[in-house]
């Protein structure tokens, strides 16, 4: 059966084709990229009398690299694979200042956004291509003055040659109602919060193996949604060969990250 990518449904899948929240294929991004931008930003946020908070923190792998730097940080995720994953590391790692909850915190499970934690309890709260519905509760949470920091992934155009790829493996444009920083402000506000400042990043992203670049395709779909390696294969082949050049294939790379403050 065809999932939504990205969807509820989606993402309880994935977790029982991979084991963890990651990206599987091998490619390459320029510097000053959103995902490395985002984590440098998060690094000087960081302090060691700071409580954070990680919305859909997936596995927990960055959530566990955080520790060491801060004096507490909750993770919280909605699909029970990942969050016995993260709980699993914690362990096996030793770090006593992580918490993980298995947690939805949107609203047709509450009846309202709601986050799993007490009023004025973070200092930063973060995400990570994660959820936005938290956004609508976060105030609660926060300490007066507390950074919100979040990275979404943003749609991009297409490129020319999509067309010539099997319709499964296609990017079709999304048919939001608003887009991805239009809906984040909407959630910030709704909450009380508002933007303060934000970066867009559109850059290319290179995969010099048609076979990754297949993996990339496919990701999160079962054999039975899409046409195998060997059936893509020439098509992709071809695509390198024809839109290529000696570093390999380009596609855009959009993400948008973001800041607020709580009052």
């Amino acid at each position: 059966m065809f999932l939504k990518p990205h969807s509820k449904e989606w993402y309880l899948r994935l977790s029982t084709i991979q084991r963890g929240y990651y990206y599987p294929w091998k490619s390459s991004l320029p510097s000053m990229n959103g995902e490395d931008v985002y984590l440098e930003m998060l690094n000087e946020l960081l302090a060691s009398d700071k409580d954070v908070l990680d919305s859909g923190c997936g596995h927990g792998e960055l959530t566990l690299s955080l520790a060491s730097r801060c004096r507490s940080v909750l993770g919280y995720d909605r699909v029970p694979a990942f969050i016995e994953l993260a709980q699993q590391a914690q362990q096996a790692k030793n770090v006593d200042n992580a918490r993980f909850i298995l947690w939805d915190s949107s609203e047709d499970v509450h009846g309202k956004p709601t986050i799993p934690a007490e009023e004025n309890r973070f200092d930063l709260l973060i995400s990570r291509r994660g959820p936005i519905n938290w956004l609508v509760d976060a105030r609660r949470v926060a300490r007066p003055g507390a950074v919100l920091l979040e990275l979404n992934p943003m749609w991009v155009p297409a490129p020319s040659w999509n067309a010539e790829l099997p319709e499964p493996l296609r990017s079709f444009p999304p048919q939001p109602e608003f887009t991805i920083r239009q809906s984040v402000e909407r959630s910030l506000e709704k909450g009380g919060l508002h933007m303060q400042a934000c970066w867009t990043f559109e850059v290319p992203e290179v995969f010099d193996d048609p076979y990754q670049f297949y993996v990339f395709l496919a990701w999160g779909h079962t054999s039975d949604e899409v046409p195998s390696w060997e059936e893509t294969r020439p098509v992709l082949e071809s695509i390198f060969t024809r839109y290529g050049n000696s570093e390999g294939l380009s596609i855009l790379h959009g993400r948008l990250l973001w800041r607020a403050v709580a009052p």
